[in-house]
């Protein structure tokens, strides 16, 4: 899906800091002409098939596609300058894959042919965006889409949770002890493969907007709000996540629910589980 926005003043940063703009675009003036926008926007190709590629686009480890950027710009007010994209990591926070321009083709067309280098084993989506600048140094438009990568033809499948490892009772530290360690463990499984996971969530049913991270990173990173993970070994398949019971915690039955989410959004199918809180 390819989404639209039009003169964010926020965008305008996000976009510099991203794709290094020359300087920052001035916020619009409503007195001035109406900067340029994005009609249409659209990549090819949209998803990339390891199982279809052919072994020119193969090395190593690495899988080379050419994609073809397209997009049409309706000018009715002050002209264009620029038509920019950045490709950005899978999670936005580092650097551009790459930026770059579109050529102008003809009557309002731009258009651009990347040739762009992913890991062959990373199930992944790609942010694709791109905006326009017009001679004002205004911010006309911003769209985006996902370039998605898939090791195989088959249909995409949720990710599905294979087993847990909780305890069913814990029993709580007297009042002014340690608090009690608990570890819960899930075990999930991709028919895209582990890369293809997201994430792993558990929460209390009681309260399903106050979710909870399971970590596969072998104990590495800081797992949500929790500064250790506990996790064994990272990247098997066994998300884990250490829980503290406080001397304060209610006694009694809490029923927890788990879920997993792969890149494409995909759910699996919610796995409950109670625990008793005992004296």
């Amino acid at each position: 899906m390819v989404l639209y926005h039009s003169y964010l003043g926020v965008s305008v940063l996000v976009i510099c800091l991203i794709a290094g703009c020359d300087s920052v675009p001035s916020p619009v003036d409503e007195t001035s002409d109406r900067p340029p926008l994005i009609e249409q926007f659209s990549i090819s190709p949209q998803t990339v098939v390891f199982a279809l590629l052919d072994e020119e686009s193969i090395t190593g480890d690495s899988v080379n596609i050419s994609l073809s950027i397209n997009a049409q710009v309706q000018t009715t007010g002050s002209q264009v300058s620029k038509v920019d994209y950045a490709i950005l990591s899978p999670d936005t926070l580092g650097q551009p894959i790459r930026t770059g321009s579109l050529a102008f083709a003809q009557n309002g067309r731009y258009i651009a042919r990347v040739n762009l280098t992913l890991n062959a084993f990373e199930v992944k989506s790609y942010p694709v965006i791109i905006y326009v600048i017009d001679a004002n140094n205004q911010l006309g438009g911003e769209a985006r889409t996902m370039l998605d990568y898939a090791r195989s033809f088959e249909p995409i499948s949720p990710p599905v949770i294979e087993r847990l490892n909780i305890p069913s009772t814990i029993q709580r530290p007297a009042s002014g002890q340690p608090s009690r360690l608990a570890t819960f463990e899930v075990e999930v499984s991709d028919p895209e493969g582990l890369n293809d996971i997201e994430s792993v969530e558990f929460w209390n049913i009681t309260a399903p907007s106050s979710r909870l991270l399971l970590c596969d990173d072998g104990n590495q990173h800081r797992c949500g709000n929790s500064e250790e993970s506990g996790d064994a070994q990272a990247r098997d398949g066994i998300y884990t996540r250490t829980v503290f019971i406080l001397g304060t915690n209610d006694l009694g039955v809490n029923t927890f629910v788990f879920e997993a989410t792969d890149r494409s959004g995909l759910r699996s199918e919610q796995v409950l589980h109670t625990i008793e809180i005992i004296e």
